[in-house]
């Protein structure tokens, strides 16, 4: 068997499929892509058994039998070679050979019957395999949907609910996205005609990530998500990605989420910005808090850190109530920051030091974060 490839088509492949493999796994062929030879093309694929992407190729190969080899270390021979093509030939006994122009490799692979199956969507509907929903979406909307909302997810492995975003239809013809860590939550909303399902389903955090690179990847101009049973997959030009949904109930979000705040106080998104990373120097480096004091037209950002020094700086906004001061982890609100339009503007709805607050921009009015406040 003789397989050969173009080097720079094999590379934007691998690259996709790196993020997927774990660096540490306790079962070897999780760390290995297979890879299936067809007439004119190849197949790769990989999975870490949560999450599982197949892309095809065009190549030459002499033959249709299927192996395996370990995807970072040929990721790292391919990139690192200057040839046009990689050449793989099998030798005996599950060992394979790489020729990259005059560098030659050789490489053990393990028997690809132990791969695990991915499942068998093959960019294809089943309505008989039960449906839930199809998202039709602008790569690019869909994109900034998840920009604005997959920063919030708990890392905490334990709280499995919280370890994904939650999508759901809150009516007909309106999609949404939501995650939160306990602390803060974010939430979007976005117009997509057609789109409707009940109740709702939590997809997980490193999934969603691999679908947002896939998003910026060439093909159609609409992105179709289809979620069906316990999986959701996305199809985009000539790579599927698949993942498993997160078991268990999203909590109520909505009862969280501010009514009414006292003040509105618009303050520009960079001059925010830039104020909270300066101020943030001396922050706590375990809570990173960062005080917010309001007067007669100013913001006042500080911190201060007994054993290392204290910082402080004012800004002008259009603030005329009673004074009063809140605090907030700086990273959370640089963060939302972060994903608000670069020269655009950020509103502060707060009302004390104790209330959550609601951060929202009129760039996109279909957009909320809420934060809690911290004792500082």
């Amino acid at each position: 068997m003789e397989i050969a490839i173009n080097r720079v088509a094999l590379l934007d492949a691998l690259s996709m499929i790196q993020g997927i493999v774990e660096r540490r796994n306790t079962v070897p062929i999780l760390g290995h892509v297979l890879i299936e030879p067809a007439e004119g093309r190849v197949r790769l694929s990989a999975t870490d058994l949560e999450v599982g992407i197949r892309t095809e190729l065009t190549a030459e190969a002499s033959d249709p039998a299927s192996f395996t080899l370990a995807a970072r270390k040929l990721f790292e021979i391919v990139r690192e070679t200057e040839a046009e093509q990689v050449t793989i030939k099998a030798l005996e006994r599950d060992w394979m050979e790489l020729r990259c122009g005059r560098a030659r490799f050789k490489m053990m692979g393990l028997d690809p019957r132990s791969f695990p199956s991915l499942p068998a969507t093959n960019g294809q509907l089943d309505r008989e395999r039960g449906i839930q929903a199809e998202l039709k979406l602008s790569p690019d909307v869909l994109a900034n949907m998840i920009d604005k909302t997959i920063f919030a997810v708990s890392p905490d492995e334990a709280r499995y609910n919280l370890s994904g975003v939650y999508l759901a239809a809150p009516e007909s013809g309106t999609v949404r996205m939501v995650a939160t860590d306990g602390h803060r939550l974010s939430l979007v909303d976005r117009e997509a005609g057609g789109f409707a399902m009940e109740g709702g389903v939590i997809i997980p955090r490193k999934g969603l990530a691999e679908l947002r690179k896939l998003l910026d990847e060439p093909g159609e101009d609409v992105a179709h998500l289809v979620i069906e049973r316990q999986l959701a997959w996305l199809r985009r030009g000539a790579t599927e990605l698949s993942m498993r949904l997160v078991e268990g109930e999203f909590p109520d979000y909505q009862g969280v989420i501010p009514t009414e705040s006292r003040y509105q106080i618009h303050v520009g998104r960079d001059i925010l910005l830039n104020a909270m990373r300066r101020a943030a120097i001396f922050s706590n480096e375990r809570y990173h808090g960062v005080k917010l004091a309001f007067a007669e037209g100013t913001l006042t950002v500080s911190s201060t850190s007994p054993e290392v020094g204290e910082a402080s700086e004012t800004i002008d906004v259009a603030f005329n109530g009673a004074e009063f001061s809140i605090g907030f982890n700086a990273l959370y609100i640089q963060q939302v920051l972060n994903v608000i339009p670069s020269e655009g503007e950020a509103v502060l709805g707060l009302s004390d030091e104790v209330t959550a607050g609601v951060i929202t921009t009129p760039s996109d009015s279909k957009f909320r974060y809420v934060v809690m406040p911290m004792r500082l």
